[in-house]
């Protein structure tokens, strides 16, 4: 058995990895990696046209946005995913082609019905057979997202965990084995110790409340998917006990969308949310306190201080982009990062204090207030140790989707432990 790193390795986006035995063969995500210039997977064309099988941890666009492009160049792989998950990338992917600025390598909406038309469903603890004998189990990082069980060589694929109960979702199970683990590192430095969300939260709301009183609107760049749903769901809930005043809360991109999947694919959110769908009329996902601009200018959410919650998070594009123009040079005006800003980006720039930025063709002096609170759906450096030290059976780690590890030296007394380069092979 071989695998080799594609993506993933040594950064957040991008992450893709190749499992192959003999002539049999499956690839754990394909992702893009959005910053300044999209960045792909490095595997070439011809390697890529003896991909077989394909699965798909979950919808976000660093695991899912190549799937696409593979189809562009004539592959014709299967794939499989949760149903959310394929829910969710049909509309990440179709506004990934409307943004997206980098021709060279385009795709057309043909390539992604393909892709989607090449979409095999497959439940949680459900036992599937293709190349390798693999099971989905739940990953609670966003609606529908997996780990993925390979059972022919005993190795578990992590995708991106959360090992903690959310509004909408339940923690990733823990009582897992294998010998071989592939687990995402986001958070790995020591220094990575994320609050409690209930401290997140609490926060959040005091920091709003702050900028609203001095007269300035509140920017919370968001994902479309996962973080949006927690945050409004969270200030939905504010709002209602009254801790937060009643103001309005603009959802702006693919948030709608993504609501209105959330509330499709209920059956996968957590015990909470349903009780709440199915036994009463307290829908969580469609708020007094959501609203849509009413009209294209957007003008009308520029009228008074208020909440705007909207793509993208780390500022690659969408909506966010027209309100950092309108409102970056206002003291009074708070942007709050509350997801991981990868380097490159235009977030991670305006994060690291830049006070001049370049959107789009134009100039934008960043006078607004810029604010971090972690609410990240990724474990911080401690809960990655005890998920790694808790499955059973464990012999080997590969430590991917991170750009600085310390686990290595916390690990390797008990495991072998790779940290795997770009293009890297491996055997076991």
């Amino acid at each position: 058995m071989q695998i080799t790193f594609y993506g993933g390795a040594g950064e957040v986006g991008r992450s893709c990895f190749l499992l192959e035995d003999g002539e049999k063969n499956l690839m754990l995500d394909c992702g893009i990696k959005l910053g300044e210039k999209t960045e792909y997977p490095i595997i070439s064309d011809g390697k890529l046209e003896e991909v077989k099988n394909i699965v798909v941890s979950h919808a976000h666009l660093d695991h899912s946005g190549y799937l696409p492009h593979i189809y562009a160049k004539g592959a014709n792989p299967k794939v499989f995913l949760t149903k959310p998950t394929r829910d969710l990338i049909s509309v990440l992917l179709a506004d990934y082609q409307r943004i997206q600025k980098d021709k060279e390598n385009n795709f057309k909406q043909i390539d992604v019905n393909n892709a989607l038309k090449s979409a095999n469903i497959v439940e949680y603890n459900q036992n599937t057979r293709s190349d390798f004998d693999f099971t989905f189990l739940n990953a609670g990082h966003v609606l529908g997202s997996a780990m993925i069980k390979i059972n022919n060589c005993n190795t578990i694929y992590s995708g991106d965990i959360c090992m903690r109960k959310t509004r909408t979702l339940d923690a990733c199970e823990r009582n897992i084995s294998a010998e071989t683990l592939i687990v995402e590192s986001t958070y790995g430095g020591k220094n990575d110790v994320l609050p409690s969300f209930k401290d997140s939260s609490a926060k959040l709301v005091t920091s709003i409340i702050k900028t609203l009183d001095s007269g300035g609107w509140v920017i919370i760049p968001s994902f479309a998917v996962g973080r949006a749903q927690e945050i409004l769901l969270m200030l939905d809930d504010y709002m209602r006990s009254g801790v937060l005043p009643q103001t309005k809360i603009y959802v702006e991109g693919m948030i709608n969308k993504a609501l209105r999947i959330y509330r499709h694919n209920a059956y996968y959110a957590n015990d909470d949310i349903k009780k709440r769908i199915l036994m009463s009329e307290d829908d969580p996902f469609k708020s007094k306190f959501f609203h849509k601009s009413r009209s294209k200018t957007r003008e009308d959410v520029l009228e008074n201080p208020c909440i705007i919650v909207t793509t993208s998070g780390m500022l690659s594009g969408g909506p966010v982009l027209y309100y950092l123009e309108r409102l970056g040079n206002d003291p009074k005006t708070k942007i709050i990062f509350v997801g991981y800003q990868a380097t490159g980006t235009l977030g991670r720039k305006i994060l690291n204090g830049e006070k001049k930025v370049k959107v789009g063709e134009n100039e934008v002096e960043i006078k607004m207030q810029v604010e971090q609170i972690r609410m990240s759906g990724h474990p911080d450096y401690n809960e990655l140790l005890q998920f790694i030290k808790g499955v059973r059976s464990l012999k080997r780690v590969f430590l991917v989707h991170g750009e600085k590890s310390d686990l290595k030296d916390s690990l390797e007394k008990k495991y072998e432990v790779m940290i795997p380069k770009l293009g890297e092979t491996f055997e076991f």
